[in-house]
């Protein structure tokens, strides 16, 4: 799989824009993972961070995503969607009720 990411000129400020994207983390959260992880790799690679601010953009990129799950979640309880895998990718996990369950 080639990535997505590889054309993007600056890594480091696209990362961040998309962190702060909270309505594409929330619509997809899986596949903002694997861009977001992506982008800090490449922002590694380009020396524009050391292995340490990886680590830590890694863990991050983490709680977006867990964040993104938890507020779709949120939007299922409160009825603002029609079923719990509206829109939802196959195999992106979310909530129903009081267990995980993946998207068919």
């Amino acid at each position: 799989m080639i990535p997505l990411t590889k054309n993007v000129a600056d890594p480091l400020v696209e990362w961040k824009r998309m962190v702060e994207e909270r309505q594409d983390l929330v619509t997809d959260p899986d596949g903002q993972r694997v861009k977001l992880r992506e982008l800090a790799m490449l922002a590694y690679q380009r020396y524009q961070v050391d292995a340490d601010e990886l680590s830590d953009m890694l863990e991050i990129t983490e709680a977006a995503r867990e964040w993104g799950l938890l507020e779709l979640e949120e939007g299922f309880r409160l009825g603002m969607f029609d079923s719990p895998e509206f829109g939802l990718q196959a195999g992106t996990q979310y909530f129903d009720g009081k267990k995980m369950v993946r998207a068919g």
